[in-house]
């Protein structure tokens, strides 16, 4: 991995940092003397704070919006390593397949793969995100298009980034398991300056799978370093520099509505499939306090993803008990440029917040690809082609995509009463959108949606450790949203998707805030989904007729009980159903959406050094996809874990579906399902310097 000129200055800096803090300690610190354990108290429960719901300092009990937290603490105990594993114990949450290239998940049973935050921006591009600059990850559910514009309905997913500190414990960490898996992650920084500190994030990640030929190597640098400029006035400079090459795997197909029965590692690609993955990122924040009542911040960002690859995947089971299959070469590039100005203002009852942003999007798509062809056995599939040559494939998608987005917000957090609070807030976005088909002599399809997004809750507090509260919002989703628009109908003809959001629920502190529950009650429709014109003969015409209806209950409680046992779980019911639709049959479920999934995660210390956790995540069956012609069985999976802890290091021992569960995790449609992972182990060093 290329090193860049940034990165190695503040190595540099760091070197000297850490040398320093190193003499300072054998200055005062006996050899053989161990330091104290610095624990460092963080607001628990109801009074936890996050900032990506209302874009101010808010606690969980104030803001009316069902919101889960996975904090560092929760991500170290369960020994994660993926944005997926760490999602995985949060309700209504369902990770996607992904392609076997990405992060990609489901929330309350709607599709949302680029439904990602950085620290309140918009991180959109799709690949692996290393969790190691990651401190915690807020779970924002229901529609949120009046901060953040245009959206999926079932919510989205906040990544808090790990900051520069002026006293940091610096950290080494060795991880290693089945299938090869080895992991070196190095976390040190520290004060510069009186004024200036500075953090240096790395990371090496590579592999074998539980999947036949399939594996995996990552590279991750990210400095960061902040500036105290004077007392009012700081800045924030963070970049994010990561290579992955990964092999894309599109799992196994099925055979009479169920996965084909075949070994989890059974690999139906081939031995040339690949991806290449370079994602940069680099992003400044400048805050300015003019009093205790007014602030200004401002977020600049800009990112880079370039993707690479080819992919042979399963397209059709033969009645001769064979796959055919389809090569696609498909390199991608997708820009960002985004810019947020934001001014909080607190008078009186009222914190009120508005904002500008600007943002310009740029994606160039080409995908080549072969017929459906090239069949192996069913149930023995080998890796015997020869690679052809990818560029001259033929062209399926060559096109260009601009969008462009101004938008303002603004939002009101009131005071009524000494129990009642609402807050109300909505969004006007313009947003362009222009398409360029290279493949159509450079036809344009263009479309600008002027949008408002509409907000408003209201919040009872029952007693200080528990409210109540109600919430209405309304969302939109553009037919170039994703940077890309293949449908049938032309582009400048279709309207946004709509997405309307009622929500209730309960949130209380217990046992003297060492725990703390959650309950709420949804439902999201979505409307003017494309569906086929039934009067039209050649099938090409679409409708934005069709309407998904999405309700149920998420219920979550975490905390510590009665002896030291740490306790997270959660329950989702989700009625995911189609209410119109002339492709899909009325009242089929939704993809990928469990009417059930519940999880339970316990850890229990029993000396100062020793502890063990366990859990437990079930599912009830899915659908493959809206046709509910492929169904993935319910199933359960055991995850344990013990630990041994003492103050300059700590060892973590996990194992994963430790009873050796044969589940199917995710699908991407009907021929492409994706096997869960058999039991695994892992073992995980932190020492700390």
């Amino acid at each position: 991995m290329q090193a860049k000129p940034l990165s190695l200055i503040i190595a540099a800096l760091f070197c000297h940092t850490c040398s320093s803090q190193a003499i300072a300690q054998t200055q005062t610190q006996s050899p053989n003397e161990l330091p104290a354990i610095e624990v460092k108290a963080q607001a628990q429960g109801g009074d936890t704070l996050v900032s990506g719901a209302s874009k101010t300092r808010s606690t969980l009990l104030e803001i009316p919006q069902s919101i889960s937290v996975v904090n560092n603490e929760d991500l170290r105990a369960r020994a994660v390593n993926s944005s997926k594993d760490a999602l995985a114990y949060t309700p209504g949450i369902i990770a996607g397949q992904g392609e076997g290239r990405r992060d990609e998940f489901y929330i309350r049973g709607f599709y949302s793969p680029r439904e990602t935050l950085l620290d309140g921006m918009r991180d959109d591009s799709l690949y692996y995100r290393d969790i190691a600059t990651t401190d915690k990850l807020e779970v924002i559910k229901g529609a949120t298009a009046a901060l953040y514009g245009r959206g999926a309905a079932g919510g989205l997913i906040n990544r808090i980034t790990k900051k520069p500190q002026a006293k940091q414990e610096n950290e080494i960490s060795l991880a290693l398991g089945s299938n090869r898996q080895r992991r070196l992650s190095v976390d040190a920084g520290g004060a510069l300056g009186a004024d200036v500190n500075a953090r240096l994030i790395a990371a090496y990640d590579a592999g074998d799978s539980y999947r036949d030929v399939v594996n995996h190597k990552r590279e991750l640098l990210a400095p960061a370093l902040s500036w105290t400029i004077s007392p009012q006035t700081s800045l924030l400079l963070q970049a994010e520099m990561q290579r992955e090459d990964h092999t894309p795997d599109r799992g196994i197909p099925s055979l009479n509505g169920r996965a084909v029965a075949v070994d989890a590692g059974t690999f139906y690609g081939e031995k040339f499939d690949y991806t290449k993955t370079d994602s940069d990122l680099i992003k400044a924040r400048l805050e300015h306090k003019f009093n205790r009542q007014l602030s200004l911040v401002n977020n600049l960002q800009y990112s880079q993803t370039d993707l690479d690859g080819v992919n042979t995947r399963n397209r059709r089971v033969n009645a001769n008990g064979t796959v055919s299959r389809q090569i696609t070469y498909f390199p991608i590039q997708q820009k960002n440029l985004l810019n947020q100005t934001e001014l909080t203002y607190a008078v009186g009852d009222h914190l009120l917040l508005t904002g500008l942003e600007l943002s310009q999007q740029k994606r160039d798509s080409l995908i080549r690809q072969t017929g459906t062809a090239y069949p192996v056995d069913l149930y023995h599939p080998q890796q015997l082609l020869t690679a052809p040559d990818f560029k001259s494939l033929p062209v399926a998608i060559n096109s260009h995509f601009n969008a462009d987005t101004v938008a303002l917000y603004l939002q009101d957090q009131i005071a009524l009463t000494a129990n009642w609070d609402m807050l109300l807030g909505g969004r006007f976005d313009q947003f362009k959108q222009k398409q360029t088909n290279r493949q159509n002599n450079n036809a344009v399809s263009e479309r600008t949606d002027n949008l408002f997004s509409p907000r408003m809750g209201l919040v009872y507090k029952i007693t200080p450790q528990q409210s109540v509260y109600v919430a209405v919002s309304r969302s939109h989703q553009p037919a170039g949203g994703d940077l890309l628009y293949t449908g049938s109908k032309p582009l400048s003809e279709v309207k946004p998707l709509k997405t309307d959001l009622q929500e209730i629920g309960l949130k209380q502190d217990w046992l003297d805030k060492r725990l703390y529950t959650s309950i709420a009650l949804f439902r999201v429709e979505q409307s003017n989904q494309l569906t086929a014109d039934p009067s039209d003969p050649t099938g090409l015409r679409q409708l934005q007729i069709g309407r998904q209806r999405n309700q149920g209950l998420e219920a979550e409680l975490q905390g510590q009980l009665a002896g030291g046992t740490q306790v997270h779980a959660s329950y989702t019911y989700n009625d995911a159903k189609i209410l119109a639709s002339n492709d899909i049959r009325i009242g089929n479920r939704a993809e990928m959406t469990p009417a059930h999934n519940a999880s339970l995660w316990l850890k229990q210390s029993f000396t100062r050094n020793w502890s063990v956790g366990a859990g437990i995540i079930a599912h009830s069956e899915q659908y493959a996809l809206t046709d509910n012609t492929v169904r993935l069985p319910g199933y359960a999976r055991i995850d344990l874990s013990v630990a041994y802890l003492q103050a300059r290091y700590d060892i973590t021992l996990k194992l994963n579906n430790a009873g050796n569960t044969r589940y199917m995790e995710s699908a991407n449609n009907n021929v492409q399902i994706q096997p869960g992972a058999p039991l695994n182990v892992s073992m995980v060093l932190n020492s700390r310097f």
